[in-house]
């Protein structure tokens, strides 16, 4: 049995697997299609037949062994020496097959959901969908060499993947605790448009009382003015946004300790702007900077790539593609957040809006683009492997605390 590649020469094998996957005949490809229960599998001889249209094997130990011997049956039968298998993944169902056929020396990779999805409707024209086609769907992918690389990190980058997963949970479990304040119980306090009346911000729980501004006049002591349904309602509320932002923390200062383990961390806290967070989540949505060898692969990995619709005479605006990683956007976007506090930062913002010319949302586009900006200088500091130099950086500085 052999082993898993290590990551380095998986890299390497990728980059020359995916140049070639149009025109070499020597090959057999593996379509999977994922499921909870039961994969479904496509055997083809690169650009010459199709060798089994469809097999159904379970999700155990067994059913993977039933696979790798149909697909060494089927090696025998065509005379190809490399197997590439190519996968959709659907939740986390795919790592233990994947990691099956990594062990037993197939090339894995993965197909992208969006291209598996306008590909799918091409192969017989129909606007159907079922198990058997988008196997034959991802073995089709593959021929055109539509795939994506199947990273597996371990070790603290692994790790700290798996923290970064939680915590991007919480946060959006804290953003959903707002908008139910904001859409659901605030309403129903007031008129949105002017400030909570002291009396009724004092009957709220602490935390709800930080989301509302002070309205002018005494404070004013709690006296169970509100009615018991929204009075609950509100507690219930304000217990879950606590519970929350515990386990936001909590999880914060798990990824410290696992993120300075990794050299790359060390290298982008120099940067402005950048801190314990977001300096982790950056090492974490990123991975290894070898994995890519120009700055555009980074930037749309980011969705920061600049996208437009054009036809004939007519050019749409130009935007960011929003494709790609949301929490390395977001990440980015903080990060950006914090330069703009330092005093070269803010003289970048100013020109930043005032070349967009009165646009109402100059402010939010000029953080975009400095967003961009420390993107091209986390690309640059980690890629060194040396410390960030402002001087090199039309002087961005960290500023003093």
């Amino acid at each position: 049995m052999q082993t898993v590649r290590d990551h380095a020469s998986r890299v390497k094998r990728f980059r020359k697997l995916k140049a070639t996957l149009r025109t070499n005949r020597q090959r057999l490809l593996v379509g999977l299609d994922i499921a909870q229960a039961e994969h479904v599998v496509h055997l083809r001889h690169a650009h010459t037949r199709v060798v089994t249209p469809a097999l159904t094997i379970p999700n155990t130990t067994r059913g993977f062994a039933q696979l790798w011997a149909r697909i060494q049956q089927a090696q025998r039968a065509t005379g190809c020496r490399e197997i590439v298998c190519g996968l959709e993944p659907t939740g986390t169902y795919h790592q233990a097959v994947a990691a099956f056929l990594e062990t037993q020396g197939a090339d894995v990779v993965l197909i992208s959901s969006s291209v598996a999805y306008w590909n799918r409707r091409t192969q017989d024209g129909t606007w159907d969908k079922h198990d058997r086609k988008d196997a034959a769907n991802c073995a089709e992918l593959l021929e055109q060499g539509k795939v994506l690389f199947y990273s597996q990190p371990t070790g603290p980058l692994a790790e700290l993947r798996h923290l970064v997963k939680l915590l991007r949970r919480a946060r959006a479990e804290l953003a959903s605790c707002k908008a139910r304040w904001r859409t659901t119980l605030r309403p129903a306090l007031g008129p949105m448009g002017e400030p909570l009346p002291n009396r009724l911000r004092a009957e709220l729980p602490a935390v709800l009382q930080g989301w509302e501004r002070a309205a002018s006049g005494r404070p004013a002591v709690p006296k169970d003015r509100l009615p018991l349904g929204l009075a609950t309602a509100c507690a219930d509320l304000g217990a879950q946004v606590t519970a929350v932002q515990a386990r936001i923390a909590a999880l914060e200062t798990a990824c410290m300790p696992v993120a300075e383990r990794l050299p790359a961390y060390a290298l982008l806290r120099t940067i402005p702007g950048i801190g314990p967070t977001v300096g982790a989540i950056l090492v974490a949505e990123i991975g290894d900077i070898a994995w890519f060898t120009r700055f555009s692969q980074l930037r749309k990995l980011a969705g920061l790539d600049i996208v437009r619709v054009q036809s004939g005479q007519f050019a749409g605006q130009a935007r960011i593609s929003k494709c790609g990683r949301g929490l390395l956007r977001w990440a980015l976007y903080q990060a950006a957040v914090g330069m703009a506090r330092t005093a070269a930062g803010r003289a970048r913002l100013a020109a930043l809006k005032a070349k967009r010319h009165g646009d109402r949302y100059a402010g939010f586009k000029a953080i975009v683009e400095l967003a961009a900006k420390v993107l091209r200088v986390v690309w640059g500091v980690w890629r060194s492997g040396a410390p960030y130099d402002p001087r090199r950086a039309g002087g961005l500085r960290r500023q003093p605390r």
